[in-house]
């Protein structure tokens, strides 16, 4: 009996702390939409096969109706400039969007 409330306080110290940090980590989470140059599926795949790869991102969504390419990140890790600039480095333009409203 004292081995299992031994082990399920243990459980519960080593899992607490990680929750907490996951939790954090979440709220450092960003948006930015960029006007783009695409106009086929072709950019859309060039896209989704390497921006996720850059250094702080967590979601890509591109719509080519729009030409709208949006961009999930962790602003502690990287900023719009150096997202736009990896777009750029693929040969697509790129402007961040106004909001429409």
């Amino acid at each position: 009996m004292k081995n299992n409330i031994k082990l399920t306080l243990l459980f519960f110290l080593l899992v607490g702390p990680l929750s907490v940090q996951a939790q954090s980590k979440s709220k450092d989470l960003a948006t930015v939409k960029f006007d783009t140059s695409i106009d086929c599926e072709a950019c859309v795949n060039t896209i989704m096969k390497n921006i996720p790869f850059e250094k702080g991102v967590k979601d890509v969504k591109c719509d080519l109706t729009t030409k709208e390419v949006t961009i999930e990140y962790q602003a502690s890790k990287t900023k719009p400039e150096l997202l736009k600039r990896a777009l750029e480095k693929l040969g697509y333009t790129a402007k961040v969007a106004k909001p429409k409203g």
